[in-house]
């Protein structure tokens, strides 16, 4: 099946030992998750963002968000949208509505 969305795990920081635990944790989502493919990271304006595809966002954070609390990692922002669009889906913090947008 072909991954049509984008995850973009945002963190706060961009300090050198932020970027290692946000590489760290990026090799672990490659490692052990198959329902999506890590796509690179960014840094830069005090975030790490982290860009995964997938075919179904809301599963792949799950079992992400798994591997971050085992990790005591915990993104500050988490958003979807389809590869073909450019407007963003919040996926976190739950119950927050503003726009998610990739800083």
């Amino acid at each position: 099946m072909t991954n049509n969305y984008r995850v973009v795990l945002e963190f706060t920081g961009d300090d050198l030992g932020d970027y290692d635990r946000v590489v760290a944790l990026e090799t672990k989502l490659e490692a052990e998750l198959q329902s999506g493919e890590v796509d690179g990271h960014d840094v830069g304006e005090g975030v790490v963002n982290v860009f995964i595809d997938t075919r179904d966002p809301q599963e792949y954070f799950r079992e992400a968000m798994k591997i971050m609390n085992d990790m005591e990692q915990t993104p500050s922002a988490a958003g979807y949208r389809k590869l073909d669009e450019e407007e963003y889906e919040r996926l976190w913090p739950v119950g927050d509505s503003t726009p998610f947008k990739v800083k």
